[in-house]
């Protein structure tokens, strides 16, 4: 039921990785999610996901041992029109509301865990692609901006807890490191937060949810419950016209970051947590189903 980039391709294994429908639901419920695993539309776009992300699935090299051409490879894959034909924006819109429908109660009035984690990698795989083939002014994608975590953990412990149970993903990480927002965080100084990219990403997720709203409330996500906190920080640090596309500046080191060049540099001083973005990507559109 839940089939499923190092961070990308996390959520997209978790989603192909589990099987099963939860037990305990409702039954309007229980045959969405039964019919949901076998729709041929969504299984092609998921399996368009984790084969663009393949390289950074759980233990796969690039996760491991990660390098700035792979990771430029895997993102032309990732973001090309042939993956963004096979899994439309639209697709993904039209089973989320469906899938609110059919397990309303599971979602709002009794929350199902299990149900809330499948609606939740679903929800983050749009958005999360899009943040993830967004780019800084200077053509340079915003993924390999990625900051270090201010919790101090190494790329290394921040996977090892994300892909330590492909079938059972630890969604909570994704929540304390803001993972799905490249771990960009609210207390971030304003010359790493205020740029193009933090704009770039958290956008992204905006004009998602203005599309279709996260229907249990973003307090209840698993996966996107920091949002509400970190775009108080930004509007705080970077002022009330930021995130509108208004006074935004490009800093920090943004022109530094492209993939080829002089890029190879300023991508290695944070790679692994750059693979670990890529794999939580591939895990979330595998874990969906």
């Amino acid at each position: 039921m839940f089939r499923s980039f190092a961070i990308a391709s996390l959520l997209t294994s978790a989603a192909l990785a589990q099987s099963v429908v939860p037990s305990g639901i409702s039954s309007d419920c229980s045959t969405f999610l039964t019919n949901l695993n076998t729709n041929t539309s969504l299984t092609t776009c998921l399996t368009s996901l984790t084969s663009a992300t393949s390289d950074y699935q759980p233990g796969g090299a690039a996760a491991t041992s990660p390098s700035a051409a792979k990771v430029g490879s895997t993102l032309s894959n990732l973001c090309s029109s042939s993956v963004t034909a096979n899994c439309p924006e639209s697709l993904i819109r039209s089973k989320l509301t469906d899938f609110y429908l059919a397990c309303k109660p599971e979602l709002s009035s009794n929350i199902n865990k299990e149900v809330l984690s499948i609606y939740d990698v679903l929800y983050a795989l749009s958005p999360m692609k899009t943040a993830a083939c967004s780019k800084d002014d200077s053509g340079n994608y915003c993924v390999t901006q990625t900051k270090l975590p201010s919790t101090g953990q190494t790329a290394a412990q921040i996977q090892a807890v994300l892909s330590s149970s492909p079938s059972t993903p630890n969604l909570d990480t994704y929540s304390t490191n803001n993972i799905p927002f490249f771990f960009i965080q609210p207390t971030t100084p304003s010359a790493d937060l205020c740029n193009v990219c933090t704009r770039n990403v958290i956008t992204s997720y905006l004009n998602f949810e203005a599309k279709v709203p996260y229907g249990p409330g973003l307090g209840n996500s698993l996966v996107l419950k920091s949002q509400p906190d970190l775009y108080s920080g930004v509007v705080s640090t970077c002022g009330s016209t930021f995130l509108s596309g208004a006074g935004v500046q490009a800093a920090g080191g943004l022109s530094g970051g492209t993939l080829s060049g002089g890029a190879v540099a300023t991508v290695a001083k944070s790679q692994g947590f750059i693979a670990v973005t890529m794999g939580a990507l591939a895990l979330v559109a595998s874990l969906v189903f």
